[in-house]
């Protein structure tokens, strides 16, 4: 009979029959809650016949459940003692489980996959969601479990103060909403914080070679946020036609901008 990790008790007792213990360096704080992660595939509207790409799969609690909902599991973990575990928690499971460092992957190994959904801890938010949003890879959505103070910063718009660079790719990819917050009590072990869920999607692409120069573009400007357009883009030689057939001011300030302007300007260019 193999351990029911998702309850706190049998969590533990597992954790102590293997004589583990989580990461602080990696960030490791167990989802174990059944209705919380419930939640996760709900956002991310996990579907049969999806392939997910999961990063920071841990002891695998989601990515179990992304199976039974009939989807393909493409999971990245680092972290081999856990893994090393799954064919006891989970004998017959059908994922890929890919031991190594997303940042260092090859993007090749997971472009078939059509939905990304990761539990990111605070200190590599940006990378990776930089790294996903710079692939090519088509993915339909994104979903995030983050701290609920760095999921809200990321769901921002423009005008507010922690609106930057990566809030404006996200928002020309699609919708992006901060939905539930999971509660510290449904992990192990118990952060400092609460969490909350982050989604991107239904995403609509532009096409690489004009999403590249939308990137570079964005970049640039928040680079120097308080500086007007017109300077702080003075390295791209864009020139007053091209700001005005984007029917963009070039006196204008990133953090003042609809992000598709910024992909009219790409596009203007």
């Amino acid at each position: 009979m193999t351990a029911d990790i998702y309850h706190l008790a049998s969590l533990k007792e597992f954790l102590e029959k293997n004589e583990l213990q989580a990461k602080r360096s990696l960030g490791q704080n167990f989802l174990f809650h059944k209705r919380e992660l419930q939640k996760i595939i709900a956002s991310a509207d996990i579907q049969p016949n999806d392939h997910v790409l999961e990063i920071g799969s841990g002891l695998g609690h989601l990515t179990r459940m992304m199976e039974e909902a009939g989807a393909k599991v493409t999971a990245y973990e680092i972290d081999q003692r856990l893994t090393s575990l799954w064919p006891e928690l989970y004998p017959g499971t059908k994922t890929e489980i890919r031991n190594q460092d997303f940042l260092q992957a090859d993007p090749k190994d997971y472009s078939s996959c059509t939905k990304v959904v990761a539990n990111l801890p605070y200190y590599i938010v940006k990378e990776i969601i930089t790294k996903l949003i710079s692939t090519n890879i088509p993915f339909r959505s994104l979903t995030f479990t983050l701290q609920k103070e760095e999921a809200l910063r990321l769901a921002q718009k423009p005008g507010d103060p922690r609106y930057g660079a990566l809030n404006a790719m996200l928002q020309i990819l699609g919708p992006t909403e901060c939905l539930s917050t999971i509660k510290q009590d449904n992990f192990y072990p118990r952060p400092h914080i609460d969490s909350a869920i982050l989604k991107i999607g239904p995403i609509t692409w532009p096409d690489p070679p004009t999403w590249a120069v939308t990137q570079q573009l964005i970049k640039t400007a928040f680079s120097q946020r308080r500086k007007q357009l017109q300077t702080s883009l003075k390295p791209l030689n864009i020139t007053p036609e091209a700001f005005a057939q984007a029917n963009v001011s070039p006196t204008s300030r990133p953090e003042e901008l609809d992000p598709h302007s910024f992909l009219l300007l790409a596009q203007s260019f």
